[in-house]
């Protein structure tokens, strides 16, 4: 039995993009197709149940929301990853919160963390070279302010790859 194909709700980062492109090949080939991003609401539905119906519910919800400002302050190390970390979080809770609550059946992360902590990747298991490297070119270059204006729908296609379904943006500016 093959597994569904997946889908996910990002923030994509566009300003990240010069930044990040010397470790590119550090991150999932799959992901590689689409901007830097945090993570909203990974994974969403399996992607043969993305239509029309919960295209239009994304919509309603995310048109409410207020887009905010944010920064990239500071590189962090997890056990198998380099992450850039934004502030504030509260936003990026709020927003996985708001669309967890509308599908509930779709936890962030599956369930795995009881963290929600807000993050954008930079690389996936680097070597210890990699990592020094990268937090030497990267650190001086922080913050990077920037502002969350969207929300990407993205599914997994037969290869594997995450591709941009349809964006999504976010209401007027926050008051």
């Amino acid at each position: 039995m093959t597994r569904p194909l997946s889908s996910g709700l990002v923030v994509p980062v566009d300003a990240a993009r010069e930044l990040l492109a010397p470790w590119e090949r550090l991150v999932p080939a799959a992901a590689r197709a689409l901007p830097p991003y945090v993570a909203a609401l990974w994974p969403f539905l399996p992607a043969d149940a993305l239509d029309g119906a919960v295209e239009r519910r994304l919509a309603a919800l995310l048109e409410g929301q207020h887009g905010f400002e944010f920064a990239l302050t500071r590189i962090a190390g997890l056990a198998t990853a380099l992450v850039l970390v934004p502030d504030p979080t509260d936003p990026f809770v709020a927003l996985t919160r708001l669309l967890w609550a509308e599908w509930p059946e779709c936890p962030p992360f599956g369930g795995a963390y009881d963290d929600l902590a807000p993050r954008l990747t930079v690389a996936l298991d680097p070597t210890a070279a990699e990592r020094a490297a990268i937090e030497a070119a990267i650190a001086p270059r922080l913050p990077l302010s920037t502002r969350a204006a969207e929300v990407l729908l993205v599914e997994e296609d037969d290869g594997g790859t995450l591709l941009e379904r349809r964006r999504f943006a976010l209401g007027g500016p926050a008051a």
